[in-house]
């Protein structure tokens, strides 16, 4: 399979946890959005082969599949692509390729060759910033994705949670392992304020066991709040369509430039 590699963002941003349900995909969304609002030109990619929620979070949606793409994927001889603009974001996923109700069911072998050259087929222009939100996992598509990536860095997303800090701790080895620099990592749905009287409630018990996590010497970039749009059934993004990001999501992405 013949693939060219497009021009390269200034950062590329991993979003990266083993465990599913804590919000990685939310904090993808809105941390694209402020790191928009503090003037970057950005762009999302779905890494998510099985399960792509960007689209969705993103109130968008395909109903039926764009066969030209995904026929030509399968002979491996594939166009190129623009992706779709939304919020002042440039936005990929193979959820914009096929119907909201149809099931991707690749090779296993082909799964990551595949979120490859979707990567690359896409005409992302000149960007300061492109965030990877990754799958759950430490398997497939993402390892063949990241090996094809140009100096990726990554965040990691966890939630205080004890089955959720150990398998966070098996992405930091991942990472390491493909030689990925770590910025750190987001605390999300740490507490939930009271929208009336702003007091903060702990969501989960603190996880046993912390102090011997690898993720123990990783710094906190942000301890998010638990978010309606996080306990909703469709999950929209927090502060998508709004004049700008909610202070928090700009507070990591300042953060974040600080890290790099």
């Amino acid at each position: 399979m013949d693939i060219e590699h497009p021009s390269p963002p200034e950062h590329l941003l991993l979003v990266s946890s083993a465990k599913g349900g804590v919000g990685k995909t939310t904090v993808a969304v809105n941390l694209a959005l402020a790191l928009r609002e503090l003037g970057g030109k950005v762009g999302l990619f779905d890494a998510d082969l099985y399960g792509p929620d960007v689209p969705e979070m993103l109130g968008l949606r395909r109903t039926k599949p764009a066969t030209a793409w995904v026929a030509g994927a399968r002979a491996q001889t594939t166009p190129t692509i623009s992706p779709v603009e939304r919020y002042g974001l440039r936005v990929m996923s193979i959820g914009f390729l096929v119907g909201s109700a149809n099931a991707v069911a690749p090779d296993p072998m082909f799964a990551g060759r595949l979120m490859l050259q979707l990567f690359r087929d896409t005409k992302w222009g000149e960007l300061d910033w492109l965030i990877v939100d990754l799958p759950p996992g430490t398997g497939e598509p993402q390892t063949t994705l990241i090996r094809g990536l140009s100096e990726p860095r990554a965040i990691l997303v966890t939630t205080p949670q004890q089955l959720a800090v150990l398998d966070t701790g098996r992405a930091v080895d991942h990472l390491r392992q493909l030689s990925v620099p770590i910025l750190g990592v987001v605390h999300n749905m740490a507490y939930f304020a009271c929208p009336h009287c702003g007091e903060r409630t702990r969501v989960f018990a603190e996880a046993r066991g912390q102090l011997e996590s690898p993720l123990a010497a990783i710094p906190v970039l942000a301890a998010m709040p638990l978010l309606p749009d996080q306990a909703s059934a469709r999950g929209r993004a927090a502060g998508a369509g709004a004049d700008e990001p909610d202070s928090l999501w700009l507070g990591l992405a300042r953060s974040i430039v600080s890290a790099i």
